[in-house]
């Protein structure tokens, strides 16, 4: 009786083993852009929460990993985000609207929406609707390029920059999304064009960035 206890148990064992080698993790690089700083003077930030902050883009490239038995590798997505007030307060009202790459099959159209809204509820709030559109995403050498034609448009620079403020900079909130080693970014520029969610915005010359690598 004892030993078949065990040999049920090294079953169990080796099945639960089975079922999370089945699953890999999704990776890749993310990026993302507001309308305030994240790094900059105590004075600066809280002279931009109450009145800014209300809009971000959100990028995702996946290297590899699937989801619901969907292979997503070499997707990418683009979540355009706006809130009722800053970004940064707990009690923002947040929606969004979903941007997909075109190669993406309807079943990866629909996985990748349906991964985001599981594993960044917070940061997209509600979702309003999921599109198709051509994303190109770079990461190379020391900026991050993601460009969705007639839609948005993100360059960040992988190091901040001095800006006005005479106070020690410091660092505001975090990443709207887990990373592995996520660092402030510089906004190049940074511009959402399409007004179905929200009217028009861009963003220059500001610490406004976050960017690094994501496990989901």
């Amino acid at each position: 009786m004892k030993l078949a206890h065990i040999a049920a148990g090294v079953l169990v064992a080796s099945l639960c083993a089975g079922r999370v080698s089945a699953a890999p993790s999704i990776t890749g690089d993310y990026v993302e852009s507001r309308s305030a700083n994240v790094f900059v003077g105590a004075c600066h930030h809280e002279g931009e929460i109450e009145t800014m902050g209300r809009n971000a883009l959100l990028a995702w490239n996946i290297e590899k990993g699937a989801f619901n038995g969907v292979d997503l590798s070499g997707i990418r997505a683009v979540a355009v985000v706006a809130g009722d007030r800053s970004l940064e307060l707990p009690a923002s009202r947040r929606r969004s609207v979903l941007y997909v790459s075109e190669g993406a099959s309807a079943e990866q159209k629909t996985a990748i929406a349906a991964l985001l809204r599981q594993q960044a509820t917070n940061a997209l709030g509600d979702v309003m609707s999921v599109k198709t559109a051509p994303i190109a995403f770079d990461s190379r050498g020391d900026l991050y390029r993601v460009n969705v034609p007639g839609v948005a448009a993100l360059k960040i620079a992988t190091e901040t920059r001095q800006l006005c403020c005479k106070q020690p900079y410091e660092l505001w909130g975090k990443p709207f999304v887990s990373l592995q080693g996520a660092k402030a970014g510089f906004c190049v520029s940074a511009e959402y064009r399409d007004t179905s969610l929200v009217q028009a915005w861009n963003a220059t010359d500001q610490n406004n960035a976050y960017f690094g690598r994501f496990s989901l």
